[in-house]
């Protein structure tokens, strides 16, 4: 969903920078959207080009700047929060854990940082049930879920 809403703004940028071809260079960044790391690189070099092409180098720049503030307000600062929340990490634990992989395993800690914390947090603290009072420290609050403070499930 994140992917299309990127390729969507990426469109309407590109529209108001006046590139030729908007609608070709969104759905490129929405396919390239899928491939960790560069796939942001992918999608910014062709538009980037072309606009070097038709309008020099200010244009060029300024479809460089577009695309480089979309992706990183739209899938650095709002989608790990909506990520984050559907799967039940917050995002502190998310960075740590991200920092805590990449430093035991390397570079494909990284990739696999989420994933990771997700197997852990099953591991340890879903598996028992004695553990589930470490929930609330690992897990975003949730508004509104009907449970008050001292209460557990399906106690009045």
């Amino acid at each position: 969903m994140f992917g299309l809403i990127v390729a969507l703004v990426d469109v309407a940028a590109l529209y108001w920078l006046d590139v030729s071809l908007p609608w070709l260079w969104g759905l490129l960044s929405f396919i390239t959207n899928y491939i960790p790391n560069i796939g942001f690189v992918l999608a910014l070099v062709p538009p980037a080009l072309l606009a070097l092409l038709q309008g020099g180098v200010g244009q060029a720049v300024f479809v460089v700047v577009a695309y480089s503030v979309i992706n990183l307000v739209i899938q650095s600062l709002i989608q790990p929060k909506f990520v984050g929340d559907a799967v039940g990490l917050s995002v502190t634990l998310t960075f740590l854990s991200l920092v805590f992989w990449t430093f035991v395993i390397g570079p494909l800690g990284a990739l696999l940082a989420v994933s990771l914390r997700l197997f852990v947090k099953a591991l340890l603290v879903d598996a028992d049930p004695d553990s589930r009072w470490l929930d609330p420290l690992i897990a975003p609050s949730r508004q509104g879920d009907g449970d008050g403070p001292g209460r557990g499930r399906g106690e009045a």
